[in-house]
């Protein structure tokens, strides 16, 4: 490892020896005493910012290098670059929490606190142009920070640099190591990186400091997941040692798929740590001069929707990439890109259960045609395709169109989803357009699509749609299996040629609802980003709309694809070079004729001032608290479900299935959400997945209050508790159902994605008992406070199940309840961001009904990312709440409106008053009886 000289120059320095904590792949120690290298410190900061050393400040710099460095190891190895950098470049090492010159300072596991504090450090010093390095974990962090950077408008870096690792979105799944025994821990790092010097090993003290550096930089590893983003606008250049195992093929070259700009790729010789080979370093530094002396940046995207004239002479040289759709399948496709790209295949495989390879290059069982095999085989192709092209040529596209499945391919590289989601939508879309009901088509050849409309409607075809409008004399039309037959006579005698086709389904039409239906909630549970680029949409022959991907996606399985008038529009508008990007040459020579003759394109038109509006009278509103004497609906929330849960209700009340119904329809296949709970476990098996059990609270909120309106008991206010806070926000009309049922489940597999597995228990004691007996709770804390002899505490699973056992040995009542999520605690705050911006996602608007949060303590008078949060991290104290609804809206009633009646029961005893509430289910199986005592108990009609 590099060690400071000692030359005078460095001698004002105040050094002092801190271990140096190597990176998993630990390279020897050099020039170093009993593996102790010196660092220098105290001038070494920049202004006093312990978070970035520079040894050799550049007093007036014409370009800054910020360097992260590898995990274990700090602003140290970065010493030595000093003496390869021009004289003008300022050097900035970043230096983490924990680590060499911040050894007192806590160590931080998380990334985003680091990304978000050194983005803080760095913003005084972009007063220059600057780049960013890092090498291992280093780059993982480098690009973190470089979105965060543009995120929070601050200068773009003119290059990222990262080396030794493989692009985020595809790498592969790091071992989790950080948890382990230090002897098993040792071993492991031994085996997969190659050890730990020998005096550093063998040596205590200096084993005592790093140990816990290194665990938690690979903590931070570990728990990492990437989120698919638009591309980065500045180039990327990518390094790695020519025998680095850790760096695979397609990994590396994969860094291209993160920028809309420039990307280099090269490998030096060595290992992972290559960098800390002289030679190969000093390479790397030129290299990388070299990048910054000739650095493109990113074109702009074609301004789509302007002038056409402006932009044909503006975007002369732009390039689109279109997506060829089925039919471009063939044996053997993809035959040159497999190789290059093993990640990612092995990706697909484990997606798909079966061999990607196989099937295209072999296909020994004939499926290659069926379209639940074809669509996700030619989904991959194109997109290994996409990335050989860019790979190849350095050159990305400015617009991507795909013609029907080819449109995923095109969403997939404007950076709407990553490779993974963009599979598992296609996919569910290839078994749902297999499923469909018996339908044919044919294409129609020589005929405009005019005299195509005319003909169907004159002959009494008006069960046939037009599915493509593929060139001026290309048209497919779809129908009932019966039709198109019948109207091939017709077709012949216009002079047309009639080719029908070989499919089993009236792919593109109005036959393709119930698919559209199914798919659309199917996509309730994925989170896309804005395009990066323009992507023109088959169904409306212009760009996406950002705000409506889902609802885009959806419509284009029963709606036509609009192919003509698509390549017409970006002829019009960008007059780009087109790229076929995937197996054969369709869509080629479909462009070659639409050149020929494209439809006429009238220029989007500037739309005219407004006139001024003449402003409605505002809607009647709800006071912020409601007035008193009303009713309090309480929706409960995760620990509260369970099987069969309001199975007599979905028996044997019509309001309530057809609720359930719908629900479930919205949540899709994947969830099963009336199969899960009607038709599957007995009512006695825990229900504890996260996204099944979030869904279906809000499921039951939902129901149980339309069932509840129906007999004309409406609520005055809403309480959710947790998850419930997600019903209430439905049913107060702030959240559409659709887009609760679906950040519900988002939610729910966020937190399993991110944070550890936990339980719950709930307790009848005193909560004091927590601090009068820690011994009892080892490793948990409180959750929640619902009167004085009920609380619950959380923690991870092992220490849940810990402290049950030894509350059951003095005699303490505990229960374990189905959750394995840590809510209302802080195992859940790695996954805050991510939460935050799906709660920003949400279509929102104001309640209809008073929203109150026991999490809050407090009235809701937005729902947002920061009320929905607060719903689900902050502990819950119940009792104060309801002492705070009764001081300043005294309700008549409760009405306990989740699965359980535990809510309920809190309020009896809080209040000690046994009529306060009542329920509308509980665990019994009586709910028509228990529903029927509810009606009986508040008597019809009340309306708040």
């Amino acid at each position: 490892m590099p060690t400071l000289a000692p030359s005078a120059e460095r001698r004002s320095l105040h050094v002092r020896s801190v271990p140096v904590v190597p990176d998993p792949g630990l390279p020897r120690c050099t020039r170093s005493h009993r593996g102790v290298s010196q660092i220098a410190v105290g001038e070494g900061l920049v202004s006093g910012n312990p978070w970035i050393l520079n040894s050799k400040p550049v007093v007036s710099p014409e370009f800054r290098l910020f360097c992260f460095s590898y995990a274990g190891r700090g602003a140290s190895a970065f010493v030595s670059w000093r003496d390869h950098l021009p004289p003008t470049v300022d050097l900035c090492a970043i230096q983490l929490p924990g680590h060499e010159t911040r050894l007192r300072e806590p160590l931080e596991t998380r990334l985003r606190p680091l990304v978000d504090a050194i983005v803080d450090g760095m913003s005084t010093l972009l007063d220059v142009p600057y780049a960013l390095f890092g090498h291992s974990m280093g780059s993982l962090l480098a690009f973190e920070v470089a979105h965060a950077l543009r995120d929070a408008g601050k200068p773009r870096a003119a290059r990222l640099f990262v080396s030794g690792r493989e692009a985020p979105h595809v790498a592969r799944v790091p071992p989790l190591l950080s948890a382990l025994s230090d002897s098993v821990f040792l071993d492991k790092l031994q085996l997969l990186f190659g050890g730990i010097p020998e005096p550093v090993r063998n040596d205590p003290e200096l084993m005592r400091f790093y140990l816990p550096v290194i665990r938690a930089d690979l903590t931070v590893l570990e728990q990492y997941r990437h989120e698919p983003r638009p591309p980065l606008d500045c180039p990327i250049s990518a390094f790695r040692g020519t025998t680095d195992e850790q760096v695979g093929d397609a990994g590396f070259q994969a860094w291209g798929e993160l920028t809309r700009a420039e990307f280099r790729a090269r490998s030096l010789t060595g290992g992972h740590f290559f960098i800390n080979d002289a030679p190969a370093r000093a390479d790397m530094i030129q290299t990388m001069l070299g990048d910054l002396g000739n650095t493109r940046p990113a074109a702009a995207p074609p301004a789509i929707g302007r002038d056409p004239a402006a932009q044909a002479v503006a975007q002369a040289q732009a390039v689109a990439h279109v997506f060829p759709g089925q039919g471009s399948q063939q044996k053997g496709m993809g035959a040159v890109l497999f190789d290059r790209y093993p990640a990612l295949v092995a990706k697909a495989d484990e997606i798909l259960g079966y061999s990607l390879r196989t099937l295209c290059l072999e296909d020994p069982d004939r499926r290659l045609a069926q379209t639940e095999y074809t669509q996700p085989a030619l989904f991959v192709v194109n997109a290994l395709t996409h990335l050989a092209a860019v790979a190849d040529s350095g050159v990305r596209p400015d617009l991507v169109a795909g013609h029907s499945l080819g449109e995923y391919n095109a969403l997939l590289a404007a950076g709407v989803f990553d490779f993974e989601t963009g599979l598992r939508l296609v996919a569910k879309r290839g078994q749902l357009m297999k499923q469909a009901r018996r339908g044919a088509m044919a294409a129609v050849i020589d005929l405009p699509p005019d005299d195509i409309a005319r003909l169907l409607e004159r002959n009494g075809l008006s069960s046939i749609d037009v599915a493509n409008l593929n060139t001026p004399t290309q048209t497919v039309i779809a129908g009932p299996v019966e039709d198109i037959p019948r109207a091939e006579p017709v077709f012949r005698q216009a002079g047309a040629k009639y080719i029908q086709l070989n499919v089993s389904a009236a792919f593109h039409s109005r036959y393709m609802t119930e698919a559209e239906r199914e798919f659309a909630a199917f996509m309730g549970g994925f989170a896309f980003a804005p395009p990066a680029i323009p992507v023109i949409a088959n169904h409306t022959a212009r760009p996406y709309d950002p705000d409506d991907i889902r609802g885009c996606l959806a419509r284009q399985i029963s709606s036509s694809v609009r192919w003509y008038e698509s390549v017409s529009y970006m002829i019009a508008t960008a007059d780009p070079q087109f790229v076929e990007t995937g197996p054969g040459q369709v869509l080629t020579r479909m462009i070659a004729q639409i050149r020929q003759s494209p439809m006429p394109i009238a220029p989007d038109p500037v739309p005219a001032p407004a006139p001024a509006a003449v402003p409605e009278p505002p809607a009647p509103s709800r006071p912020a608290v409601p007035p008193p004497g009303g009713l309090a609906f309480l929706l409960s929330g995760q620990g509260s479900q369970y099987f069969r849960m309001g199975a007599a209700l979905y028996a044997g009340d019509a309001v309530f299935r057809g609720a359930m119904d719908r629900c479930a329809r919205l949540a899709g296949d994947g969830l099963r959400l009336t199969d899960q709970l009607y038709r599957g476990a007995a009512a006695s098996e825990p229900f504890d997945d996260p996204a099944a059990a979030s869904v279906a609270l809000v499921a039951i909120g939902h129901a149980l209050a339309a069932v509840l309106e129906e007999r004309g008991i409406v609520p005055d206010l809403l309480v959710g508790y947790g998850v419930g806070e997600i019903a209430a926000a439905v049913v107060s009309g702030a959240v559409a159902l659709e887009d609760g049922i679906g950040f519900a489940a988002e939610t729910a597999r966020l937190f399993q994605r991110l944070t550890p597995a936990a339980g719950l228990l709930a307790v009848l004691d005193h909560p004091d008992l927590v601090d009068r007996r820690p011994d009892l709770f080892d490793g948990c804390t409180v959750a929640a406070v619902h009167f004085h002899r009920h609380f619950l505490v959380t923690g991870a699973a092992s220490a849940v199940r810990r402290a049950a056992e030894r509350l059951r040995q003095c005699d303490v009542t505990a229960q374990i309840l189905p959750a394995r999520i840590g809510l209302h605690s802080a195992l859940i705050d790695e996954a805050e961001d991510e939460f935050r911006r799906l709660a920003a996602g949400l279509a929102v608007k104001a309640p209809r009904l008073p929203l109150f949060s026991p999490a809050g303590i407090g009235w809701v008078p937005a729902v947002g990312p920061d009320s929905l949060w607060r719903a689900v991290r902050q502990p819950v104290r119940f009792g104060e709440a309801v002492q705070r609804m009764e001081a300043e809206a005294r309700p008549r009633r409760y009405v306990d409106a989740g699965p359980s009646g535990t809510l309920g029961t809190f309020v009896k005893y809080q209040l000690n008053d046994a009529g306060r509430a009542v329920i509308a289910m509980n665990r019994f199986g009586r709910d028509l009886e228990c529903l029927q005592a509810l009606v009986d108990a508040l008597g019809t009609g009340h309306r708040g």
